[in-house]
């Protein structure tokens, strides 16, 4: 919010410079500078000269406000506001500043010092002012930052007034509809916010918030691919897309098929074609990915964030040589000391037992972000695997020292303990993470400490918790075989484990390398599981289920509602462009005998086309005799259907009239009526 509004405020200052520097006053020299210092960002420079201008003329309003906007952006609110103080006290109507520009001011410094009712007040003051101004060009936005304001107070019904004062002052105002749309989604009222957001569509389709908003709604009714369609149309219109994976991930074979029509529907398909790698990595379909990420070098070039994903699924796959080999380039390609990508190298060398090529990018690490607790985490880890535990422990104290608020460095010292026969200073550890760790997520480690403090039940209590969270990462699962291990729960631990390869763990050096599966390391049922995984084709591992449900294409046909209620969409039979009527009644197939004459005659039918005879029922109940006839293809939109049995029907006004019952034949059928399209899905 503050960098929109840091914008709004830059524009008003250069209007005013604008307006000064037309000025011709013998005492204005200090401040056209001040200005000219201020638009190369010499603030210090700027302020000097203000300081000095002000001097000269102790009450000019308008030195005062340059002077504050500095401070402003310098984060100096306090400054700030007592300078904006006296420009609204020395304010008078000769100089070349509305006195509602200091008010709006102000209120956005009540803004970041927290004070939000004064920044209510001042805002409140800023449109009457507006209004008496005629100044309409700024309504919208002081209106807009007064509702935002509300909302973030949770007086929503403030909020939603100011947003219908904006539609007042301008009936197509977009953003006062999605602020709408947006408490509407949090009452609950989610036809309401897709309603609002259809009309806000109506007016310029290519508004980004519409589908980040409405995506929302379809996700909270359940409407999965009604929400995936606005995901990627929010992906496609916005420049910086944000949380729409968790929608994406909810039906990936269909997001999959989504992306793909984008790929073939557009020139520029840079950002398509890695969404489509994500997705296969979502789809824990590794080999696919690294297939696309080559693909797209090749075509693009060679880029560090390809090296760097690429690596990702190598790690996943188990190749960890190919792994080690992608990030090296990654940090070769001017990224030598980024602290990501030494990150995992160094985890990388740590799976494959490659302890002291770990030990020396840890160290990098440490030299790059010397207060990370992490690296130091890591580091003494790589040293306690080796049989180095005097090490191990400088590392861990030394991380702790850095850093008191991470659980898992008090996690390895207090197993570092145990082993040293320390208990008390253990288990103070241990105590430790429970109040540091306290939310049932992914990379929690209090299940560990519960465990260790004798805790057991409560322990697997909070291990059920984390998976519940997030039930799809096989890594939760891993966590849990690692913990059950512990315990010597061995066939709880396999089970667990196995849930974690099916899900897509292939992680096999780490699991042959971590201690926490020793305890069941020698079993005959791990030797078995792991090799059973090892085994199996990567591409198949998890795929099963999503592959029932695979789409192989998406086509939106528009559709025309007549006055009768039925539909009439465009399609082609056997390459005659026709239309056909939608009729979810219809258990049958039907064409009139126009038509069907029509293509008999010019060879759109044959002969051999013609099958025989087929009695039918109309709507009345009456029984009529037909003529049945093959259509060897009906093409609607990109979906094709071969072979289709139809009766000739005389005095049938539609050209050709399809049921819903035959139409599912094509796939998956979605009416959308709020756009008013047919979606057959393959």
């Amino acid at each position: 919010m503050k960098k929109a509004l840091l914008i709004a405020v830059i524009a008003i200052f250069m209007s005013l410079q604008m307006c000064y520097a037309q000025k011709n006053q013998v005492s204005d020299y200090n401040l056209r500078k001040a200005y000219e210092l201020f638009d190369q960002n010499d603030f210090d420079g700027s302020i000097k000269y203000v300081n000095m201008q002000l001097e000269e003329t102790p009450k000019l309003s308008e030195a005062y406000l340059l002077r504050a906007h500095i401070y402003y952006l310098q984060d100096k609110y306090g400054f700030a506001l007592t300078d904006l103080n006296m420009s609204i006290k020395n304010w008078n109507k000769k100089e070349d500043i509305q006195k509602s520009t200091l008010y709006w001011s102000r209120a956005r410094v009540y803004v970041d010092l927290n004070e939000l009712d004064k920044a209510i007040d001042d805002y409140s003051i800023t449109y009457k002012m507006l209004l008496k101004e005629k100044n309409t060009e700024l309504i919208h936005t002081v209106l807009y930052e007064r509702a935002e304001i509300f909302y973030y107070m949770g007086d929503v019904e403030k909020a939603d007034a100011d947003y219908d004062l904006m539609l007042k002052h301008d009936e197509t105002d977009q953003v006062a509809m999605i602020g709408l749309a947006r408490n509407m989604i949090n009452r609950g009222e989610y036809d309401k916010a897709i309603e609002m957001c259809n009309k806000c569509e109506k007016y310029d389709n290519t508004y980004e918030a519409i589908y980040s908003f409405r995506m929302q709604a379809y996700d909270k009714m359940g409407k999965t691919d009604l929400a995936i369609d606005d995901a990627i149309l929010y992906i496609y219109y916005s420049e910086n897309p944000v949380y729409y994976e968790y929608i994406l991930k909810k039906h990936l074979t269909y997001s999959l098929a989504k992306v793909n029509k984008m790929i073939n529907n557009n020139d520029d398909n840079y950002m398509w074609k890695m969404l489509r790698t994500s997705i296969y990595e979502w789809m824990y379909d590794f080999v696919k990915a690294i297939e696309e990420y080559n693909n797209i070098e090749k075509e693009y070039g060679v880029s560090a964030d390809i090296y760097y994903y690429k690596s990702m699924c190598y790690s996943e796959i188990g190749d960890t040589d190919h792994a080690v080999a992608e990030i090296t380039k990654y940090l070769e390609m001017g990224n030598a000391k980024d602290y990501y990508g030494l990150s995992q190298r160094a985890n990388y060398y740590r799976e494959a037992g490659r302890y002291d090529e770990a030990i020396v990018d840890f160290s990098q690490m440490i030299e790059v972000y010397p207060t990370y607790a992490y690296a130091y985490y890591m580091r003494g880890w790589c040293y306690e695997l080796k049989g180095d535990d005097k090490t191990a422990m400088e590392n861990y104290n030394a991380g702790i020292d850095v850093d008191k608020e991470y659980p898992y460095i008090f996690l390895m010292r207090g197993e570092l303990y145990n082993k040293q026969g320390m208990k008390e200073l253990a288990n103070a550890d241990f105590e430790e993470i429970l109040k540091l760790d306290t939310v049932a997520e992914s990379g929690s480690c209090r299940q560990y400490a519960l465990h260790f403090l004798g805790r057991d039940d409560e322990a697997i209590e909070w291990m059920n918790k984390v998976i519940e969270n997030d039930p799809e990462n096989s890594g939760q699962y891993y966590d849990k075989a690692c913990l059950f291990s512990r315990m010597g729960k061995t066939d709880e631990a396999i089970a667990a484990l196995r849930i974690s390869l099916e899900k897509g763990n292939r992680s096999f050096a780490h699991i042959e390398n971590d201690d926490d599966m020793d305890p069941i390391r020698n079993h005959p049922d791990f030797i078995a599981l792991i090799k059973e995984y090892k085994d199996k084709p990567i591409a198949t591992i998890n795929g099963d289920n999503d592959k029932q449900d695979e789409i192989s294409n998406i086509s939106e046909i528009p559709m025309k509602k007549m006055y009768s209620g039925v539909y009439e969409v465009e399609c082609s039979v056997n390459g005659l462009p026709l239309k056909f009527t939608f009729d979810t009644g219809a258990s049958i197939v039907t064409i009139s005998s126009v038509e069907a004459n029509f293509m008999l005659k010019n060879g759109y039918l044959t002969s051999d086309d013609i099958k025989g005879k087929q009695h039918y029922s109309t709507a009345t109940g009456d029984i009529h005799e037909g003529t049945t006839i093959r259509l060897r293809e009906i093409k609607i939109g990109d979906a094709i259907l071969k072979n289709v049995e139809a009766t000739v029907i005389d005095k049938q006004q539609a050209p050709l009239l399809l049921g819903q019952s035959v139409l599912e034949r094509f796939g998956t059928i979605t009416i959308d009526n709020i756009n008013s399209k047919l979606i057959i899905k393959q």
